[in-house]
């Protein structure tokens, strides 16, 4: 295992460079497990693996979803981190772009309903994925953790609603200028980036 726990082997796809994404590595080992996305993750790296699963998990048992015909695209364990960081990087706006449009069906893994609360929130990349689905019209449907999605059980309406409110300046990306790029592109499309 080497960079971000990307299993190091040969890989067709990169010329015969060592290291291919975790998706890969699984398809050659358990190829059942493989097949085309039926849905797009949209979460925060920073997010605990066990949190995140258990609100995968609640979301297809709630939606009464066959877990064994649902196939998920989630940025780390399907791109390869070693082209995106080690051959020069691709281009991550318009790759999420792509694989969105071709997805059509978006789940937004979040830590809180409350957005000032919500490490998803702050984060760029899936402030900017909600913000394609949405101006492309595609299906987007909410995946809540553990005990958000309780607390949000407990809530009135009213105040539920009013705690959804996303501040685009203020969330930020590691790299400044993918941040740059993708707050001018929400401002082109929306007219303003604080929506």
């Amino acid at each position: 295992v080497d960079l971000f726990g990307h299993v190091r082997m040969t890989g067709s796809s990169r010329g015969g460079k060592a290291g291919v994404s975790l998706c890969t590595a699984i398809e050659k080992n358990f190829p059942p497990a493989v097949s085309g996305a039926t849905h797009f993750i949209s979460w925060s790296w920073r997010y605990s693996i066990k949190k995140f699963i258990r609100a995968l998990q609640a979301y297809c048992q709630v939606h009464r979803l066959n877990t064994y015909q649902v196939f998920v695209w989630v940025c780390f364990i399907c791109n390869n981190q070693f082209e995106w960081l080690q051959d020069g990087g691709k281009d991550g706006v318009t790759e999420f772009g792509t694989n969105l449009k071709k997805i059509g069906k978006v789940i937004c893994v979040v830590d809180d309903y409350v957005a000032s609360k919500a490490v998803y929130f702050t984060r760029l990349w899936p402030v900017f994925e909600v913000f394609t689905a949405c101006s492309e019209k595609l299906d987007v449907e909410l995946a809540l953790m553990d005990d958000a999605r309780q607390r949000l059980l407990e809530e009135t309406l009213i105040k539920a609603s009013g705690a959804i409110v996303v501040n685009v300046l203020a969330a930020t990306a590691t790299d400044p200028e993918d941040e740059k790029r993708i707050k001018a592109l929400i401002a082109d499309k929306s007219g303003t980036a604080n929506k």
